[in-house]
């Protein structure tokens, strides 16, 4: 998630296809300093406070919504979702898919965020509004994304998103490899291993 969100702000994809083709022309691609910036978080639990403690480190501002939690960490400030949309430069999803979080992340939200914000969603494909990110990216409204699910995964060939994302830098599309590490793989599996042997020891 941080990964993505820094790569959209330092537009590293598109810096670096540019060196590899010749070019060597920084003006380009002018970045975006995150401190002093504000981060909205949707989505306060686990993976939230973790990326609410980079965001820290960098200097930022940080608000959060999550109607889930009573006691948000010390350093995020609780905002309604439209505040969070309407004043935040870098926004992150970090929800589960349910029938309560589909579209969770409206046409409304696309449409009000500031010029130029920046959106990273590496939850699920469905909490975002796809269609309205796709309009918001088009008329520069939503300055990039980072998007590591989309809701037709895995087949995207469908995908306008994917169609997009082949001849525009302002959308990275990742194939859902958030979680996908050597290190992550033996956490889950231990952490499985653990409660097998707990249920068992019960």
């Amino acid at each position: 998630s941080w990964a993505l969100l820094m790569a959209c702000a330092r537009k590293l994809p598109a810096a670096v296809n540019h060196v590899v083709t010749g070019g060597w022309n920084r003006e380009l691609f002018p970045g975006i300093m995150l401190n002093g910036r504000r981060i909205g978080i949707i989505g306060c639990g686990r993976i939230g406070t973790w990326m609410s403690r980079y965001a820290r480190a960098f200097g930022m501002d940080i608000v959060g919504y999550d109607p889930l939690i009573d006691e948000y960490p010390p350093h995020i400030r609780p905002a309604s979702l439209d505040e969070l949309a309407r004043t935040s430069d870098f926004i992150t999803i970090h929800v589960p898919l349910t029938d309560d979080t589909v579209g969770l992340f409206s046409k409304n939200h696309c449409e009000m965020v500031k010029p130029g914000a920046i959106l990273v969603n590496t939850s699920r494909g469905a909490i975002v509004d796809e269609k309205a990110l796709l309009q918001a990216l088009e008329t520069g409204q939503m300055g990039a994304a980072g998007l590591d699910v989309l809701a037709d995964e895995p087949d995207i060939k469908q995908s306008p998103l994917y169609h997009y994302a082949r001849g525009h830098e302002n959308l990275i599309i990742t194939p859902h490899c958030g979680g996908f590490s050597h290190d992550a793989v033996k956490v889950v599996c231990r952490r499985a291993a653990e409660k097998i042997i707990e249920y068992l020891e019960l």
